[in-house]
């Protein structure tokens, strides 16, 4: 009787052990950035929070070292890249984050729609998601300044965005 309480304490703990979503001690959080096709961006900038920051390789790469198990709100952005915004769980040493970021120019495309159906609230979203890393970027700057003469067309928002294409050309 007593070797059959062990053996079910053994295969209880057992259980527990392995329904445990979190590992102990420190690992290393790997991840890639790429584009749509895949391919991976280099220099784009990554935060975890914490002070866990790094900056991808030219294969698009990065890795922070020494961290713990638990949920990070992974942000990031690069000139000429969209901004990554999510949030992940990291409970196993092998977990590898991937994340997949659009072209500023492929805004185009979606920036000529929404300004076509006057959804100027909707251009302002979508442009929302380039600012932080783009906000010296001429053709950045040029469509924010076109939303907001298509918004409200002012005299000095023409000159504004008059001042904008210029700087493209």
């Amino acid at each position: 009787m007593r070797i059959v309480r062990i053996l079910l304490c053994l295969c209880a703990f057992s259980f527990v052990s392995c329904a445990s979503t979190k590992f102990e001690g420190r690992a290393v959080l790997a991840g890639k950035v790429c584009d749509l096709s895949g391919k991976g961006i280099p220099n784009y900038h990554i935060s975890a929070g914490l002070g866990l920051d790094a900056v991808t390789d030219i294969n698009g790469m990065f890795s922070f070292n020494s961290v713990s198990a638990g949920n990070y709100h992974i942000t990031g952005g690069g000139n000429g890249w969209e901004s990554a915004d999510l949030r992940f769980s990291f409970t196993d040493r092998k977990s590898i984050v991937c994340i997949q970021v659009d072209s500023l120019e492929n805004l185009v495309s979606e920036m000529e729609i929404l300004l076509e159906e006057e959804n100027f609230e909707g251009a302002k979203n979508l442009l929302s998601k380039y600012k932080p890393y783009n906000e010296r970027n001429p053709f950045y700057r040029s469509y924010k300044s076109l939303v907001a003469y298509c918004a409200s067309p002012t005299e000095k928002r023409k000159e504004a965005l008059k001042k904008c294409l210029d700087k493209i050309q």
